[in-house]
């Protein structure tokens, strides 16, 4: 049902693939079919998560979906990986039009915190803002990963 050419498309191995495209740096190419998905799913005719594509007129949702979605955005775009209590890698892939990026409001490795992606000449600046007020910033020259320890 989801040969080539068919207008059908599943959400699940779909949003698999938008990961997978922003994981291996292919973000801009991804970004105009993510938003095209975003623009359809979440804002059109359905219900605004992904939903089940079979039978297509109950339209039910499916919350394993939705947090696809979501690690499309942590996992693939910015790349976010735990790598221990306090600590995780990221590799975030700002796409070329936008001069920023940024997550607010984590709840993660038992604390809050903001995530900024900003582009300064040929690097990214990371700065990770800690909810009681310390920050840690971060250069990325696009190669390897950056590690984050949190305070």
């Amino acid at each position: 049902m989801t040969e080539s050419g068919s207008k059908t498309f599943w959400d699940r191995s779909t949003l698999y693939a938008f990961r997978g495209l922003f994981v291996s740096g292919a973000t801009d190419k991804c970004m105009k079919y993510f938003s095209y998905y975003s623009a359809i799913r979440l804002l059109g005719e359905h219900v605004p998560y992904p939903v089940e594509a079979w039978p297509e007129g109950d339209q039910r949702h499916l919350s394993a979906e939705s947090a696809l979605y979501c690690r499309a955005v942590t996992e693939g775009l910015f790349g976010i990986y735990p790598t221990g209590l306090n600590e995780f890698t990221m590799t975030p892939w700002l796409p070329q039009g936008w001069n920023m990026m940024e997550l607010r409001n984590i709840k993660a490795f038992d604390r809050s915190f903001n995530i900024k992606v900003s582009r300064k000449d040929s690097l990214e600046i990371v700065t990770i803002k800690m909810a009681n007020g310390m920050s840690i910033v971060k250069k990325w020259d696009k190669k390897e990963p950056i590690e984050i320890v949190l305070p």
